[in-house]
């Protein structure tokens, strides 16, 4: 029995050993200290992007509210409100003024060193102007065509659960759906889902202002008419057939698009093995030439 006790009151310190005093020296694995970097790393970069936005929404508030128009701040808040960014008019019009100035910078530069080279080089505050508008308006028309690529089987699957029954819940089928639509058509249905706890009706009109798309607004148009108690199953089946050569269209243009992409990539690597026989044979005959010197 002594032994036992012996045993196990030296076991009793080892496990308070491991527990409260070996974590204090137990050296750090690799990976660990790769993930404290990244996380330190990282946590670095959100101060500073933090401070930078703090500083552009400052500088746009005090300085640029009087250099935009209501038509253009109407404009502008309808794309920051399609993209759901956390921002003011004022602060993308504050970018188009921070990226025309670096333009600027770089031309005032160039004209220093070549005035002919500076003359070019004052294109980039055109473009500087432009870049922070027109990177919206790709990300916002990559969004719809997401979208509406993958539209028509969200459609497929909501007009076979309504031609099977009328009291069918838009928000079971949506459910159903979410695990197979993409990042973009998952992140406007999942919205559709919040504003559904406001009514069906109400969540299809905020679709709409959202995505206005042909195919979108039909589609919300023809559920409105539904849950007013009309029975409109034969325009259903009409734009089912509209999403469906819709979708084969599409389809198909993402085939020769494919294709034209492996022309060009075939082209150019035969353009590059031209090349490289063309340079070996000048410094074979280089070489030739050298030995009968």
């Amino acid at each position: 029995m002594t032994i036992i006790a012996k045993f196990s009151a030296l076991a009793a310190i080892l496990y308070l050993v491991k527990v409260f005093i070996y974590p204090f020296f137990k050296p750090v694995q690799g990976k660990q200290k790769k993930r404290n970097r990244r996380f330190l790393k990282e946590r670095k970069n959100a101060q500073f992007n933090h401070k930078l936005q703090g500083f552009k929404r400052t500088f746009a508030t005090k300085y640029v509210t009087r250099l935009l128009g209501n038509a253009e701040r109407l404009r502008y808040q309808k794309m920051i409100d399609r993209l759901d960014l956390p921002m003011k008019p004022e602060e993308l019009r504050a970018e188009q003024i921070f990226y025309a100035a670096g333009g600027l910078i770089v031309t005032i530069v160039f004209m220093s060193a070549n005035q002919l080279l500076g003359y070019v080089t004052a294109i980039f505050i055109i473009l500087g102007w432009l870049y922070p508008i027109s990177e919206m308006e790709q990300k916002i028309e990559r969004k719809n065509k997401n979208i509406a690529f993958d539209f028509p089987a969200f459609y497929s699957m909501v007009y076979y659960q309504y031609s099977k029954s009328v009291n069918i819940y838009l928000a079971d089928v949506i459910r159903d759906y979410l695990p197979n639509a993409n990042s973009d058509m998952a992140e406007e249905l999942g919205v559709m889902l919040d504003n559904i706890e406001y009514g069906e009706e109400y969540a299809l009109k905020q679709l709409k202002k959202r995505v206005p798309i042909h195919y979108i607004i039909k589609f919300c148009d023809l559920m409105e008419t539904r849950l007013k108690g009309y029975d409109n199953i034969s325009q259903m089946v009409y734009l089912k057939n509209e999403v469906d050569s819709y979708r084969i269209i599409a389809l198909e243009e993402d085939l020769e698009k494919r294709q034209r992409t492996n022309s060009r990539i075939q082209l150019v690597l035969i353009l590059v093995l031209v090349v490289y026989i063309a340079i070996y044979y000048l410094f074979t005959v280089l070489d030739s030439i050298k030995m009968f010197q």
